[in-house]
């Protein structure tokens, strides 16, 4: 897949994941990612970075309400790695509106 810019829907659920989120250094990496991977699915999962390799960190949560369905922004070493959906009840075409997610910020190991 060529790199390309986040839609317009990518681009709301992205900042209001990171609203949630209390690292300004996501915030700062937010404006300058492109998408690099897509799901063979068909799902609207998305990577922002190659992920070969690499330790994936949960940095915000959230479930779609209505739904059983579920997605979160994940990192790599700090860095944005994409957002993930997990499909329960339906296989969406694209993300759901920023306004039908509950958004939680998993905690720390200590």
């Amino acid at each position: 897949m060529d790199p390309r810019t986040l839609t317009p829907r990518e681009r709301a659920v992205l900042d209001a994941l990171l609203a949630a989120a209390d690292a300004d250094g996501l915030h700062t990496q937010a404006g300058l990612v492109r998408v690099v991977e897509g799901c063979p699915c068909g799902c609207p999962t998305i990577g922002f970075t190659e992920a070969a390799g690499r330790r994936m960190t949960v940095a915000v949560d959230a479930t779609v309400t209505g739904t059983h369905d579920t997605l979160f922004l994940y990192t790599f070493d700090g860095e944005l790695g994409g957002i993930e959906y997990a499909a329960i009840d339906e296989r969406p075409a694209e993300f759901p509106a920023p306004e039908r997610l509950e958004i939680t910020v998993p905690h720390t190991r200590q």
